[in-house]
């Protein structure tokens, strides 16, 4: 698998088609959920794209620095986490976290993230280094939680 990150003006069109296109296929068609993807934030993050040995994007994430206030966190974050179906159970989904979570404390000042995650997911986060915060609450008809991260 190859890791790439991105900074938005970094993206020719054909890896913006394919990122769209992976995010379409995982959360719209793949989970149901019509929410909106194109919601501003694209220009301004940092963008971790996993591709296969012919490739083929199979997982991806969007890093968001703290001074975005990224779902109204005064914290850095990261959402659109997302693995084909094809690559999962194979431990992409915590490498592409863990690269996320690196890349972040790394560059920014601020040391600690935070994250809108869906509630189905809790444990997985959990094992990462992610701790509960919240009480469940819905987005876009989904259960989320919060949850922080502070390193390892």
């Amino acid at each position: 698998m190859q890791f790439r990150f991105y900074t938005f003006s970094e993206l020719d069109t054909q890896t913006l088609y394919e990122i769209l296109a992976h995010r379409f296929e995982i959360f719209v068609l793949g989970q149901g959920n019509i929410y909106r993807d194109l919601d501003g934030f694209d220009q301004k993050a940092l963008h971790l794209v996993a591709r296969d040995e012919d490739g083929v994007i199979q997982g991806y994430v969007r890093l968001l620095p703290a001074d975005l206030h990224y779902d109204g966190y005064n914290a850095n974050a990261f959402g659109r986490l997302s693995v084909k179906e094809g690559a999962r159970e194979k431990g992409l989904g915590s490498q592409l976290v863990r690269l996320a979570c690196e890349k972040l404390l790394q560059d920014n000042e601020c040391k600690v993230i935070q994250i809108s995650a869906m509630a189905y997911l809790e444990h997985f986060y959990q094992e990462l280094g992610f701790v509960t915060v919240s009480e469940i609450f819905t987005i876009a008809d989904v259960p989320h939680i919060t949850m922080l991260y502070k390193g390892r």
